[in-house]
């Protein structure tokens, strides 16, 4: 019933030769048309409503591909808007490429006998096609006023050379032909082109509806291509291609010096209210004025339709894409937290594990964070309520904090109920990196520090070196002895990615963590949470290993092996000609506020330079903060009375 009940709509409609909505007054009008599909609808009144916002002298004429389409958007009854069945235009020959076709082939496939069929039956002066997803953040007017007189208006991909060479030099998803002779004649020849072979694997010098285009100044007279950047931007265009500077002046976004007018959000899909794939191609990066100008205000306004939708809809979900998360590339979830990440181009996601020993070490690692970087957060685990309550009172900047309440489940209690402190804080590093990258999925990144890491330079160097890779291990680069007993890599500084082959790695370490994590040698395979790390690489792959020698520096691999040195370098420490990111300062104990035992285990050889210019900065650091801290904490290594420091050192009051 439901199928005869849309023919006899659809049959109804034809005799009467009409469409839904406002179709008198045409002259002096933009008038602007577009495919719509179910799973285009959002998008498309998202379209809708952005011309709405820029003016009213347009129309937008809707070809809906299905029924639910074409009801829904009747129901809106929008005063711009006129609707009609995909079915009104098709004949005997398009009714049968339909069925050989994919969906979005189709699209492309009815695009040009759409806009002939408006130039024809209702006298249209012209017609200018947009795809669903484009969004304008200004008047089309600007659009109309470069075509002119044109008989065809074409927008240029500006994307790499090889891209062009193989999909075409101008963008199918806006062009416009004018109701004459060369504007008809242009639009029948791409009919027939589309009709003839319109797919999505390109084929020798055929791509989709779009190649097609390349020849269309060969052929015919009176085109028009666009010179205005703000004309049909793109990912491919303004994202990873070209050095255009996108701006905010007088309110408006530019361009260069063009405003912006349509910007096309292709590849991107709506997974829900709040999570975005904003492009599906590939993982980009997209710079943070980018996102904030001009993709901030188009899922602002998409949710702002959701919303309105809601109070008169029983569902929006069947109109989001049903993704799989794993298979999402590029990942947005729009929250307070990613809102403000994106007002920096580069923002550091960092955690760490406390305990009341480690406070001071702990704040150390945060301060010099912040000394280097604006743009960070820092997730920090306590692992005792002295800690948790100290650090909730201290309330510091760019800090979350995670009680064991949060996190330790009835399984991970009992698990860890027989294990040390320290081998407790071993045990929940994965656990705790894996909980805030479920519970923060906005975050695409989460550098794990041990709480004695201090960070002498910006983090920047350590995300370049990591680049596209799932993770990052740290390398230890100490003796032979050392790598044997403790592994090849270090624990205390790791990074992992919010995508599918990172959270594998994660989930996996955090497995063996859970299962045994002792500070024990007995088995020469494992090593705390450590030795684990050295299956890593040959289990999992895109891994990245860093050797940069001031990346986790640290006595095992500085002061141990003795052939590196340690320069000033006007205000820059380097290691070598290598400079100095951050350090890891393990195995140092604070006795009491003015003596230190710099490492713990064995009687090492600290040379001057390392002592002068990376442990009493650090050490003196350390001291600060706690003549600033509520003395009445222990916050000291708890040693015996007898206890004789191997590397001791003393600072003077």
């Amino acid at each position: 019933m439901a199928v005869e009940s849309t023919l006899n709509e659809i049959a109804k409609l034809n005799r009467k030769n009409k469409v839904v909505g406002n179709v008198k007054d045409n002259q002096d009008l933009y008038h602007l048309c577009v495919t719509a599909s179910q799973d285009y609808i959002l998008r498309v009144l998202t379209l809708y409503e952005s011309l709405e916002a820029h003016s009213d002298r347009f129309k937008l004429w809707i070809c809906c591909m299905d029924r639910r389409t074409f009801r829904f958007f009747r129901k809106l009854n929008k005063r711009h808007m006129v609707l009609f069945y995909v079915e009104q235009l098709e004949n005997d020959q398009l009714r049968e490429i339909k069925q050989q076709r994919q969906m979005n082939e189709y699209c492309w496939t009815i695009k040009a006998p759409l806009i002939h069929h408006l130039l024809t039956t209702y006298d249209l002066e012209s017609v200018l096609y947009c795809d669903g997803d484009l969004f304008f953040f200004s008047d089309p007017k600007d659009i109309f006023d470069e075509w002119g007189y044109a008989s065809i208006y074409l927008t240029p991909q500006r994307d790499l050379d090889w891209v062009e060479r193989r999909y075409g030099k101008y963008q199918a998803g806006m062009i416009g032909f004018r109701n004459d002779q060369e504007g008809l004649a242009s639009v029948s020849w791409w009919a027939k082109q589309c009709e003839d072979w319109c797919f999505i694997e390109p084929s020798e010098d055929r791509f989709g509806d779009q190649k097609y285009l390349d020849r269309i100044p060969e052929k015919y007279s009176k085109v028009k291509i666009s010179a205005h950047l703000g004309v049909n931007a793109a990912p491919w265009n303004c994202v990873y291609n070209n050095d255009f500077e996108i701006k905010r002046k007088d309110g408006e976004v530019y361009v260069d010096d063009d405003k912006l007018i349509a910007y096309h959000f292709a590849c991107m899909a709506i997974l829900n209210e709040d999570e975005y794939e904003l492009w599906s191609l590939d993982n980009i990066k997209i710079k943070s004025n980018i996102k904030k100008e001009i993709y901030e205000p188009y899922i602002i306004k998409i949710r702002d339709i959701i919303q309105t939708l809601k109070k008169t809809e029983a569902t929006t979900s069947r109109l989001f894409n049903k993704k799989d998360r794993n298979q999402v590339k590029t990942y947005y979830k729009f929250t307070p937290f990613r809102q403000k990440m994106d007002q920096f181009q580069d923002f550091y996601c960092f955690s760490t594990i406390v305990s009341k020993e480690y406070l001071i070490k702990g704040l150390a690692l945060h301060q010099s964070i912040k000394q280097n970087e604006k743009a960070f957060h820092l997730w920090i685990y306590c692992m005792d309520p002295e800690t948790l309550s100290t650090l909730e009172d201290l309330d510091l900047d760019n800090v979350t904090l995670i009680s064991p309440a949060k996190i330790q489940t009835v399984n991970i209690r009992k698990k860890i109920e027989d294990r040390t402190l320290t081998e407790r804080s071993w045990t929940m590093k994965p656990v705790v990196c894996e909980y805030i990258l479920n519970k923060y999925s906005e975050i695409d990144h989460l550098i794990y520090c041990d709480a004695d890491m201090y960070f002498f330079s910006s983090p920047k160097t350590l995300i370049e070196e990591w680049s596209t890779y799932s993770i990052f291990l740290s390398k230890q680069r100490s003796t032979p002895e050392v790598e044997h007993l403790h592994g090849i890599y270090q624990a205390g500084l790791i990074g992992f990615k919010q995508e599918p082959n990172s959270r594998r790695i994660l989930s996996w370490w955090k497995e063996q963590c859970l299962n045994w994590c002792y500070d024990d040698y007995s088995d020469s395979t494992r090593w705390g949470d450590q030795k684990y790390l050295n299956q890593i690489v040959h289990h999992f792959e895109n891994i990245k290993v860093i050797d940069h020698i001031g990346i986790d520096a640290a006595p095992w691999n500085l002061v141990m092996k003795e052939e590196h040195k340690v320069k000033q370098h006007s205000d820059r420490l380097k290691i070598d000609e290598k400079p100095l990111i951050c350090y890891h300062f393990g195995s140092l104990l604070m006795l009491d506020d003015q003596n230190y035992d710099l490492w713990k285990r064995e009687k090492l050889s600290f040379s001057n330079d390392v002592i002068q210019k990376i442990y009493k900065p650090y050490i003196e650091h350390l001291r600060k903060i706690y003549q600033e801290l509520d003395h009445s904490g222990q916050y000291f290594s708890k040693t015996p009375k007898e206890y004789l420091p191997k590397n001791g050192f003393t600072i003077e009051k």
